[in-house]
């Protein structure tokens, strides 16, 4: 089956905390609901963006989540046991535990409703008088991200990839907006970033199809041959036969042929069939091109970074 949600999870979740009646583990949590909801090792390989597995950070904003709703507490480092606001919860059939959970965030740690522009820090002996200023925005964006049954993690890695491909658009445009020379010139020094070389854009009239040559040693014995084709529409297989042969003049077996645009299947075959032989052609198309300049540093400049935080269990299992 899928990744079970967040919200299908609190109910089973809880009836699991009554039910031990003592007190339980995130891992211990993770087991019991793989167990429930069926979840094979395939489902555990499910990977967030950032490469975090999704069910097991749904188990663990799900043991948070009821922590701060006040439906289980924390006994000891690492681990929770249920309250008995948490056994009346799990012992009322029809309630939804989800929205209940929601619901009980929002009232914060005494019960009480919270002002949007205000929250009160808690401490081990209850409330402090310390206010924090909060911005209202960010406050519903993450209750608004929990009711979608998004956690913060898949929050962040959406926003960073949809600014990602927000990249790769105004990468595509901007490449579209050069001229050839500069374009193989761009080509080249990606391969040579991404350390396969030094290289030089050799592109011109009667070139062979060739636009740019990257030597792999000091000596010039291994060559790279490149291709770089600022196009709109697709490449076809014609293209790929006709690189491929303008390879032998050299005696070249390595090819890279890079495109703003896409392959024709009939193209990707065609390469695929050259590579099973003795030379090895890489198709390179527009997406991956703007993907590995962003990864390479090419064309682009870092504005600003998050750095995210996570317990060091460690630290804290450590005896003075």
């Amino acid at each position: 089956m899928a990744v079970p949600t967040q919200k299908e999870m609190y109910r089973p979740a809880l009836e699991y905390a009554k039910t031990i009646g003592k007190s339980f583990s995130v891992p211990d949590l993770t087991k019991e609901m793989a167990r429930i909801f069926a979840v094979s090792s395939a489902d555990r390989e499910v990977k967030l963006p950032h490469g975090k597995g999704k069910f097991d950070k749904n188990v663990e904003w799900v043991n948070f989540r009821m922590k701060k709703a006040r439906l289980t507490q924390s006994t000891a480092h690492g681990l929770a046991q249920i309250t008995q606001d948490g056994i009346d919860v799990a012992s009322t059939s029809g309630i939804d535990v989800n929205a209940e959970v929601d619901r009980r965030i929002k009232l914060g740690p005494t019960g009480q409703p919270v002002p949007p522009d205000r929250v009160r820090t808690d401490t081990e002996s209850g409330s402090s008088d310390e206010e924090t200023t909060v911005d209202p925005v960010e406050a519903w964006s993450a209750d608004a991200a929990f009711t979608q049954d998004v956690t913060p993690d898949e929050l962040m890695s959406l926003s960073y990839h949809q600014l990602n491909q927000k990249i790769v658009d105004e990468l595509l445009n901007s490449i579209g907006g050069v001229s050839p020379d500069r374009f193989e010139q761009l080509v080249v020094d990606l391969l040579v970033k991404m350390g396969y070389g030094q290289g030089e854009a050799v592109g011109r009239s009667g070139d062979g199809g060739i636009d740019g040559v990257i030597n792999q040693d000091e000596l010039g014995l291994e060559k790279v041959y490149v291709q770089a084709k600022r196009w709109a529409n697709q490449v076809g297989e014609p293209e790929i036969r006709n690189f491929s042969g303008s390879l032998d003049p050299y005696g070249a077996t390595k090819g890279v042929f890079i495109t703003t645009s896409t392959f024709s299947s009939t193209a990707q075959e065609t390469a695929r069939t050259i590579s099973a032989g003795n030379k090895f052609i890489r198709l390179v198309d527009g997406n991956e091109l703007a993907q590995l300049m962003i990864r390479h540093g090419v064309g682009v400049v870092t504005e600003y970074t998050y750095e995210i935080k996570k317990l060091d269990e460690n630290y804290f299992a450590d005896e003075f």
